[in-house]
């Protein structure tokens, strides 16, 4: 007996929503189990049905997909659509479960459900999948405003200006933020390369942190100084960055 799965569909544009239906006309297996007109209508479905797949535009008004991946309660497999071929495709091409470029035809779509119905993934490898994309396509500006964290199998987006300071975690990095603490699975070089130095600065190998959190600095008598953030964190500031810290705040 097949595996039975159901899907919900959501997309701005009747006629792609139509496609899809009819596409899934050829796998009986698939059992459609809502569809959404825009962001906000897909995060409600979703989290009430619980699907198994979702089809998830991209470009939305109100909350587009990205957006909706950060509201839901859990993570069902994603097949991206889109009608833009620029900076995501690659992205989507190396990292996601799969994306379906406007238009497509009934070959590339059975491509695209085969691996979303057949591959033997976990759950919380899709998750990471996501995350990576997330992290690479979402926000094209010089700064990102946020940075993605997975959560089990949700993910959460963490706005910079919440966050007080960033350590080191082997290959990953914490976020320590007002709202909490975060496991971020890009490591802090690469995290540094992404934050706006007039408000980040790297202070020791292991830390990063927002020189606007900095309540005092206490010299530590090697040439480097303790710097007490406002949650009250201690976190050492190494002599090699110690000039440079002064510079930046004095």
């Amino acid at each position: 007996m097949k595996k039975m799965y159901s899907t919900i569909i959501v997309d701005d544009e009747p006629l792609a929503r139509k496609i899809i239906k009819e596409y899934l006309q050829d796998y009986p297996e698939v059992k459609i189990a809502g569809e959404c007109r825009n962001g906000r209508q897909a995060v409600k479905t979703i989290n009430e049905e619980k699907p198994d797949l979702v089809f998830l535009d991209i470009r939305m008004p109100g909350m587009d997909g990205f957006e909706v991946l950060e509201h839901l309660d859990l993570m069902p497999r994603i097949i991206f659509t889109t009608a833009y071929g620029d900076y995501a495709l690659k992205a989507f091409e190396v990292n996601a479960i799969d994306y379906l470029l406007k238009p497509y035809d009934r070959k590339r779509f059975s491509t695209a459900i085969q691996k979303a119905i057949g591959r033997g993934t976990k759950p919380e490898d899709d998750v990471d999948r996501l995350l990576r994309v997330v992290q690479q396509v979402k926000e094209p500006e010089d700064y990102p405003k946020r940075i993605f964290v997975s959560v089990g199998r949700k993910i959460l987006s963490v706005q910079l200006n919440d966050i007080l300071w960033i350590e080191a975690e082997g290959d990953y990095t914490q976020l320590h933020a007002q709202s909490g603490t975060y496991l971020c699975k890009l490591s802090l070089n690469l995290l540094e390369g992404k934050l706006d130095s007039s408000k980040f600065m790297r202070v020791h190998r292991s830390y990063i942190i927002a020189t606007s959190s900095i309540e005092y600095l206490k010299r530590d008598g090697e040439g480097g100084f303790i710097a007490t953030l406002t949650d009250k964190a201690s976190v050492k500031v190494s002599r090699t960055y110690a000039a440079k810290l002064r510079t930046n705040i004095w």
